[in-house]
């Protein structure tokens, strides 16, 4: 039987070499296209978890002053804003790498339970915000007692 020069895996791996060159030649030479963007801004990163008594968030915020963060909660949702300058190389020098982008960083979320913003707590190192939300009395699991069962009849046969 006759083929028609059509091979699924040469074309494959065709395109996968092709996707390659794209994105290494993008990281190479910079380029706004490939960004953490949204609307004119930068996305912000972040890790969230939560704890019997708290939501905690984690924001990864390089070259971020702890001042240079602005932390809001409205209606349920948290507002994270970062915001960077253009980093400056010597002159004569030129970009090889520049992942960084200068510009306002941006997260909102909503928060699944209710939480005291007033008694939140911050910590900031090594360039990653945390943040320590702790929740209300009544977003805070209960636990319910179980109570023994009453025995019916004193188990005796009559």
């Amino acid at each position: 039987m006759a083929r028609n020069g059509y091979s699924t895996l040469r074309d494959f791996m065709s395109l996968q070499n092709a996707m390659d060159r794209m994105f290494e030649d993008r990281w190479v030479s910079p380029g706004s296209w490939l960004t953490w963007s949204s609307m004119g801004t930068n996305y912000l990163p972040i890790d969230v978890y939560e704890t019997a008594d708290d939501i905690v968030v984690r924001a990864v915020v390089p070259g971020v002053a702890p001042d240079g963060i602005d932390i809001q909660f409205q209606a349920g949702v948290l507002t994270l804003r970062a915001k960077t300058t253009e980093s400056t190389i010597p002159d004569g020098a030129t970009w090889l790498i520049q992942e960084v982008t200068p510009g306002e960083y941006v997260r909102q979320l909503t928060l699944p339970r209710s939480i005291d913003a007033d008694k939140a707590r911050t910590t900031f190192e090594n360039g990653v915000l945390t943040l320590t939300l702790p929740k209300t009395a009544d977003a805070k699991p209960k636990q319910i007692k179980v109570e023994g069962a009453k025995q019916i009849g004193s188990g005796a046969a009559g």
